[in-house]
């Protein structure tokens, strides 16, 4: 995971560097490049499970169709939601410990755009993951049993739906909601449900447009639309 800020900022800069490409081509070029830093929430019965993460995007074509690779993992907080749902669990099934899990995973995506407008966009996002989910048994007491982790490779497969306003050309809203399901189904936490995610979008257009005025006194451009 440490790599991957470096990757992000080396394709931000490529297009700078490149003795090929006038300022107008290295613009556009970048601006075909999408930077995603986000956190979902899914369901696990009547709990939330929060993961976070972060992606690159290249899209293309008028449609603006984008292919996605990310990498996204549990942290502290997710960490405490999937042992509390594997408590609540082990409760209900009359055990006697639960399963204290982390889980993180790469994931590949394919967002099909349907509607594509200078507002407005909507589409429907396909991502498949592959990761690891670690899992340790704990009484009920919150007592370790003293029994080695038990690893579990994780395939998850999200299907949703997607719409995007852009409310300036500088920042706009998202909203995307689906349904994740693991195709291996073996952690002791089942993590299939459904998700959600709400995002405020940051548009490359805030950059080039500071940056102009900044280091090259240009006017600022307003990032509201013409009525």
């Amino acid at each position: 995971m440490k790599t991957f800020p470096l990757l992000v900022l080396l394709l931000f800069l490529l297009p700078f560097f490149s003795g090929k490409h006038s300022h107008a081509c290295a613009q556009d070029s970048l601006s075909q490049w999408k930077i995603h830093l986000d956190r979902r929430a899914s369901f696990l019965g009547g709990n939330k499970l929060n993961l976070w993460g972060g992606s690159i995007g290249r899209t293309w074509g008028p449609m603006q169709h984008e292919l996605t690779l990310g990498y996204y993992w549990a942290g502290g907080f997710g960490r405490r939601q999937l042992s509390r749902t594997a408590r609540e669990r082990a409760l209900d099934q009359g055990l006697d410990y639960y399963y204290r899990s982390d889980l993180f995973f790469g994931r590949v995506g394919y967002w099909h755009s349907f509607l594509n407008r200078k507002r407005w966009k909507i589409g429907a996002p396909v991502e498949l993951g592959l990761g690891r989910a670690v899992a340790e048994r704990f009484s009920l007491d919150e007592e370790s049993l003293g029994l080695p982790e038990e690893r579990y490779w994780v395939v998850p497969l999200s299907v949703a739906g997607y719409g995007e306003w852009v409310a300036t050309r500088w920042v706009g809203l998202g909203l995307q909601a689906g349904y994740r399901r693991d195709l291996q189904n073996r952690v002791p936490v089942p993590i299939n449900g459904l998700y959600y995610r709400i995002r405020v979008l940051v548009y490359l257009d805030t950059y080039f447009d500071w940056r102009d005025f900044v280091f090259r006194g240009k006017p600022l451009r307003s990032p509201f639309f013409k009525k």
